[in-house]
């Protein structure tokens, strides 16, 4: 054994696993072992060891000025010992570690013993704050006796025991004191408890106390928690809310009470120390909201069946149950010391995260529904058109049927009564029983089509050869009746699409896309918010378009085409609303105003796009020449243009059908050609013929239709086809009109009146120079024949005309003088240098 101890290496090794005490008995066995050991820095490295061990940071000695060395005499607090060294040298390790000796030695010595017995000292077994402190110190110390294994697990394992016997105390104490309502003792075991690292029994404890009360849990009957079905009217004037929303807050406070008091609490037991509340609120959201939520959606989709709806759209309650979740689980809820100044922005972050696969839901199913929605409302809105007309024709019927009463078609004749209105009839579905003796025209293309083959076809009748008087009536009747309903159809043309229902389809995209845009405190949902966003916008453009729009257009069109206002005249039996004196059906008049709730239409649609869409970005502006959406509004528009171009066509048309009718009608041979004036003839004012005058008036009438209603560009295009094609029936007439020279003062007049309109109310700077041209074309009939060489060189003359006829068309006009034959030769001596006759070859 003496050998062994003169072993430097093998007493510096025996004396590194020894306890202090042991160390310190293990130096004094001989001078050998005590030089061995204290020599050099196996002495230094011992003691460093141990405060390495128990925490404290080894530091140089030159960055130590602040290290605090107690005097041997002072008293070693156990409490605080540790935090006042936190730090050591190498030279004052030994000095130091003597302080926490003395401090704990005597603690871990009654542990070693098992001695639990009156473990604190007097000052300290009353203030368990402080026990659990020491406790935790001598946890801590006792590390320091790691190198003495054996030591060190008997201390650890009896302490273990004695903190299993405090911290049951404390858990103790915590329940007596909460039972007697002493929260201030209860917080301050709870502080005792978390000192100890026990927070999980300190928030079992709080959870146990926590628990919600079952009577909280149970909804209100579905008749109370949702509004019932009602009216549409009553609908539309109420709000779109799904919950009746003094049941619902009559459910939703109590809870909202309850985690009041539980933050409440938490804040006394736990104040800032440990979030317990977030957790708590966690829970409550997981076990309680979500419950709840599930529960109401459920039952929702039920309320919904029971109703005739349908079930599948049970998540269209979910944003105003989500917002009134947030309302009542987030800002209603009071500050919490416990959780911190970011308690409320916590919160909404843990709501967002729970619900945020409820609001994929929601979103995914609300684009299906606003459809179904949209294309209800509109399919909806046309019935009632179609009721509408049925109710209309109906009316014409009795009407034309009432001036037939008294006469041919007496009372006594009612079978041809029914056969009138039987035959009237045949356009109705076989479906509508309750309408059968009524005539009862559909929206639809073909029986459109087959009101006209049934005017034509009773048109026709009329001119048979009938000795029987009611036959004819009943014809001419039926004549009446047929043309009525394509007149009818004609004065609804502004009734196809209704305006308040595009702007109420409108406003109900704007709330769903705002809907649907108020989740976007959901970061994660923002891409998929963005694009049902764009879908729903799709949907009101494409059921629009489909459902609305293109067909209204497209009969509008149709009944263009079809009509013809000077049929009417072929009628003996007529309603007031056919009778010249409210110069008919204006057709061009009505697709005006079509036209004008179009473009009201696409401003809307413009409107919402750059106010909803863009600002919230839904739609990047940078980039919206690559978004389909985009390419679906601009098709939209295109779309519309085209109709509207068509439309104006069809319209200029039947504009100029009529004007070419006046021309044929009103303008009598010797407007342009009277009579010579014998000594009784009445003196004849110089004016424009009636004649010009009611042409003018068609164009006043239908020139300016279009002003307000949709851009200017399109309105000079209007008007200067209008002023083009007028001023080639005016030639067309001319060309077909005998001209006097005593008449071509009222020529003279005509075009004068004519060029006054173009160039001084029309103002279309394109077609005022026809008009400069036309005007002199008045002078070709009023030179004598006498002058014929005069008129010659005015033939020749095509600076005279502005350039806008060529010698040929001029000639034409000069041939409808009534005295052509007489002074054809001179002219054309004038305009050839010899006259046909002087040609030798003819």
């Amino acid at each position: 054994m003496d050998n062994l101890l003169k072993v430097p290496e093998i007493v510096t090794n025996v004396s590194s696993f020894l306890s202090p005490a042991d160390y310190l008995g293990f130096l004094q066995v001989n001078k050998q072992v005590y030089n061995s050991v204290i020599d050099g820095e196996n002495d230094l490295r011992y003691w460093s060891l141990k405060l390495t061990r128990m925490g404290l940071q080894r530091v140089n000695s030159k960055e130590t000025e602040d290290v605090k060395l107690l005097d041997e005499k002072d008293d070693e607090d156990p409490i605080c010992i540790f935090e006042v060294y936190k730090s050591f040298t190498t030279q004052d390790a030994k000095k130091i570690f003597a302080k926490f000796y003395r401090c704990y030695n005597s603690y871990t010595k009654k542990l070693y013993n098992n001695n639990l017995a009156n473990f604190f000292p007097t000052s300290y077994s009353k203030d368990p704050l402080k026990q659990i402190k020491i406790l935790n110190y001598i946890k801590r110390y006792n590390l320091s006796n790691r190198n003495d294994i054996e030591t060190f697990v008997k201390i650890d394992t009896n302490f273990n025991i004695l903190r299993e016997i405090f911290i049951n105390s404390v858990l103790k104490e915590i329940e007596l004191n909460y039972q007697s309502n002493n929260l201030a003792a209860v917080a301050r075991f709870i502080k005792v408890l978390l000192i100890s690292n026990e927070e999980n029994n300190a928030i079992e404890f709080f959870k146990s106390k926590a628990d919600l009360p079952p009577s909280l849990m149970t909804l209100p009957p579905n008749d109370e928690l949702f509004w019932k079905e009602q009216t549409q009217e009553e609908e539309s004037n109420r709000c779109t809310a799904v919950f009746n929303s003094k049941n619902l807050d009559a459910f939703l406070n109590p809870l909202r009470d309850f985690l009041n008091e539980k933050i409440k609490l938490a804040d006394i037991l736990f104040q800032g120390e440990f979030p317990v509340i977030i957790q708590f609120i966690e829970s409550f959201i997981q076990d309680v909201l979500l419950d709840i939520l599930n529960h109401i959606l459920s039952n929702y989709g039920e309320f919904l069946k029971s109703n005739g709806k349908d079930c599948k759209a049970n998540y269209e309650c979910f944003p105003e149950l989500y917002f009134t979740f947030i309302k009542r689980f987030c800002t209603e809820l009071n500050d919490s010391v416990n959780a911190g100044q970011t308690f409320h922005k916590v919160v909404h972050e843990l709501l967002n995260l729970y619900l945020e696969p409820f609001a994929v839901n929601y979103m995914n199913q609300t684009t299906r529904v606003f459809e179904s929605l949209i294309s209800s409302q509109l399919a909806n809105y046309d019935i009632q058109f179609q009721d509408k007309e049925r109710e209309q024709n109906a009316k014409i019927y009795n009407s034309l049927r009432d001036q037939t009463d008294g006469t041919a078609l007496s009372s006594n004749d009612s079978s041809h009564n029914h056969s009138i209105a039987t035959e009237a009839s045949m356009a109705v579905p076989e479906s509508d029983s309750k309408q059968k003796a009524v005539p009862q025209p559909v929206r639809s293309t073909n029986n459109i089509s087959d009101d006209k083959l049934d005017f034509l076809s009773s048109f026709t009748k009329i001119f048979k050869f009938s000795t029987n008087e009611n036959q004819k009536l009943k014809q001419q009747l039926q004549l009446a009746y047929n043309l009525n309903l394509i007149s009818n159809n004609l004065q609804n043309i502004k009734s196809l699409i209704s305006l308040d229902l595009c702007y109420k389809i409108l406003h109900e995209t704007s709330e769903k896309t705002d809907e649907i845009y108020k989740f976007h405190t959901m970061e994660n949902l923002l891409p998929l918010i963005k694009l049902r966003c764009q879908e729903i916008f799709k949907i009101l453009i494409t059921q629009l378009n489909t459902n609305h729009v293109k067909p209204a257009f497209e009969k509008a069109i149709m009944l263009l085409q079809k009509y013809n206002p000077n049929e009417i005249e072929q009628i003996e039996i007529k309603l007031d609303s056919l009778s010249p004196a409210n110069n008919q059906v204006e057709p061009l008049v009505q697709f005006t105003e079509l036209i004008n709730i179009g473009d009201i239409i696409l401003q809307m649609i413009s409107i919402f796009y750059k106010n909803e869409l863009i600002p919230k970005k839904i739609i990047d502006k940078n980039k919206d020449f690559l978004n389909d959406v985009i390419q679906l509004k601009k098709n939209f528009e295109t779309s519309i243009d085209d109709f509207v171009a068509e439309g104006l066509n069809i319209g200029i048309n039947k504009l100029m059908d009529e004007i070419s009718f006046v021309f044929k009608t009103l303008q009598l041979p010797d407007d342009y050609n009277p009579p010579t004036p014998s000594t009784n003839s009445p003196i004849r004012d110089i004016k424009p013929t009636k004649c010009a005058v009611r042409v003018i008036e068609l164009l006043s009438n239908h020139c300016f239709l279009l002003t307000g209603a949709t851009d200017k560009g399109t309105i000079d295009v209007y008007q200067q086809e209008i002023g083009e094609r007028f001023f080639n029936e005016i030639v067309k007439h001319l060309k077909k009109s005998l001209i006097s020279t005593e008449g071509a003062i009222w020529l003279i007049c005509d075009l004068n009146y004519f060029y006054d309109f173009i160039a001084n109310k029309l103002k279309q700077k394109n077609v005022v120079p026809y008009f400069v041209g036309l005007k002199p074309i008045g002078q070709l009939y009023i030179i004598s024949g006498k002058d014929s060489k005069e008129l010659g060189k005015l033939i020749s003359d095509l600076g005279k005309f502005n350039g806008i006829f060529t010698q040929e068309e001029i000639y034409e006009f000069v041939q409808r003088r009534s005295d052509w034959i007489r002074v054809r030769k001179d002219v054309e001596k004038v305009m050839y240098g010899l006259g046909i006759r002087d040609c030798c070859i003819m």
